[in-house]
């Protein structure tokens, strides 16, 4: 079997969907860049580029992460992102807050020239050693025409790293969904090894035939332009611990060990009412029967920069094995899905603090219990805190109740 070239990318990864994200179907030809794409594609980094300079349109108060992600370039692996120990924070808004670059535009100048010019600005700041994955990096985007005001709205999915000989295979796709972005205009009439170094120099971007139906252009509309703060512009590039990790050969870890567990008062519930509730604040589930706690257990849910909805939810898909995350490389055992999202309950690493990219992570050990003492329709609700006397609010106790578990 031949193994196929790997191809590298930097992707955003607070701008991933939850783990149980299904990823849309593509097209047979599909190259890996479109597939890359199609994770990254609801990406809240947003820029309008005009005369005026770059302004970031959803500010943030943290710049983004951007890890390194690995792909096959044959489209027919289910799980194809192997992401690897190498992070970097990037600045983006302190990198391209400078006008300069536009300053020497003129009125006649269009949308896709501010778009190259944008490619071109953040492409050479890129090109330090701070990053150092070998290649050159490309920003990839998607972009939009701001026809009443003359400038653009671009979408930063992630860059690309890759050598001409890669460049060259993208640059044969017929796929309409793919565009390239010239300086010179002449490149195109040059040989294909001209346009891949044109291409190293200056970026990739997703044709205007798919951009409209782009994610991040819906919420643009329904937002104000943000002001952006003028400050000197200058290159933060941070190496970090990457936020996605892979899971371990030797299994799951749980480093609290302390789930407690009724089995009686599960052997005897029969048809008894359960619920489920998260408290994020302490990072613990609890397993509820007829008002009592049948299970209690740490859980781990989003880490800083991604969210686990707070909310009342119902369990609609029960997976117990074969469910996988295209995006992030794992099973998600046990898996039960709240309402239609991409959120759920399953098996994964509790390290002790919130970790995951949204999902409630279960211990190895406790997942199997909840998944058989449940069934689709049963309530799950994520609170910020929970307090267990709750439990007899309104139903004359005088406290908590906990069944004995030794018996």
């Amino acid at each position: 079997m031949t193994t196929q070239p790997l191809v590298n990318f930097f992707g955003p990864v607070d701008e991933l969907p939850a783990e149980g994200a299904e990823l849309p179907e593509l097209a047979a030809e599909s190259n890996t860049v479109d597939r890359f794409a199609s994770a990254v594609s609801n990406s809240r980094i947003g820029f309008y580029v005009d005369r005026n300079g770059i302004k970031p349109l959803f500010p943030s108060p943290k710049p983004p992460v951007f890890q390194r992600v690995e792909m096959e370039s044959s489209s027919e692996s289910d799980t194809d992102m192997n992401w690897a120990e190498e992070a970097y924070q990037i600045d983006l808004d302190g990198l391209l807050a400078s006008a300069d670059p536009f300053s020497d535009m003129s009125d006649a100048s269009e949308p896709q020239d501010y778009v190259r010019r944008f490619l071109h600005t953040l492409s050479t700041s890129l090109d330090g050693p701070e990053i150092k994955a070998k290649g050159q990096r490309v920003p990839l985007i998607r972009w939009e025409a701001d026809e009443s005001n003359g400038g653009a709205k671009v979408q930063l999915l992630g860059l690309l790293v890759a050598d001409k000989e890669q460049f060259e295979d993208f640059c044969q796709t017929d796929d309409d969904a793919f565009g390239l972005i010239f300086e010179d205009a002449e490149v195109v009439a040059h040989g294909l090894r001209e346009t891949a170094t044109a291409l190293l120099i200056l970026g990739v971007t997703m044709s205007a035939a798919t951009n409209a139906e782009a994610g991040l252009f819906k919420k643009m509309k329904q937002k104000r332009q943000a002001k952006m703060e003028q400050v000197m512009a200058q290159q933060v590039i941070q190496s970090v611990p990457a936020p996605i990790q892979q899971v371990s050969q030797s299994g799951w870890r749980d480093v609290h060990q302390d789930a407690y567990i009724n089995h009686q008062l599960l052997q005897e519930a029969g048809s008894a009412e359960r619920r489920i509730v998260v408290d994020v604040s302490k990072q613990r589930a609890f397993l509820i029967v007829n008002n009592t706690i049948a299970v209690d257990t740490a859980v781990s849910t989003a880490r800083e920069g991604k969210h686990t909805p707070r909310g009342v939810f119902k369990i609609t898909q029960r997976v117990r094995s074969g469910k996988t995350s295209t995006i992030y490389g794992c099973s998600l055992p046990y898996w039960m899905r709240l309402d239609e999202s991409a959120v759920g309950m399953h098996i994964g690493d509790l390290p002790g603090y919130p970790a995951s990219a949204g999902c409630i992570r279960l211990p190895e050990s406790i997942a199997p219990v909840i998944f058989d003492n449940t069934s689709s329709g049963i309530t799950v609700e994520v609170v910020d805190s929970w307090n267990p006397q709750q439990l007899f609010q309104g139903n004359g106790g005088d406290g908590i109740f906990i069944a004995d578990a030794s018996s």
